[in-house]
């Protein structure tokens, strides 16, 4: 089976298949660009080499999210440490709330659990909830 992650346009109700890679070091920097991004991509604590932080992007190569994700328990799950949208479509971060895109999210989400099966864990995840 093919995994095909996509987000949607919030303007136009597009589906907009995405990328997701390991994230390059220009990937991590750019979160600290205008406007900056909610956490320090570069922190001691995701610097880990046990961690693996992927990268979302458009076909135009626009970074719009980035997760972390760890193999835990004996490769028993998939630990996901931390996913954040880029801040045009994080709700937090917006006083509108008019996100750019929706769906980041769940297709981060998705991707650890192609993670965990990937690895051996039978899709397994596990994550705490920011709220």
């Amino acid at each position: 089976m093919q995994f095909i992650p996509y987000v949607i346009r919030k303007s136009n109700a597009e589906e907009i298949a995405v990328g997701i890679t390991p994230a390059t070091q220009q990937d991590l920097a750019a979160t600290k660009g205008d406007p900056p991004w909610q956490t320090d991509w570069e922190s001691d604590y995701l610097a880990s080499p046990d961690i693996d932080k992927f990268a979302m992007k458009l076909p135009n190569g626009e970074l719009i999210a980035l997760g972390a994700y760890q193999i835990a328990g004996r490769k028993a799950y998939v630990y996901i440490l931390y996913v954040e949208s880029a801040p045009k479509s994080n709700p937090t971060m917006m006083s509108s709330g008019q996100r750019e895109y929706y769906g980041i999210g769940e297709a981060m989400i998705a991707f650890g659990i192609k993670y965990s099966i990937d690895h051996g864990c039978r899709g397994d995840v596990v994550f705490d909830a920011k709220t």
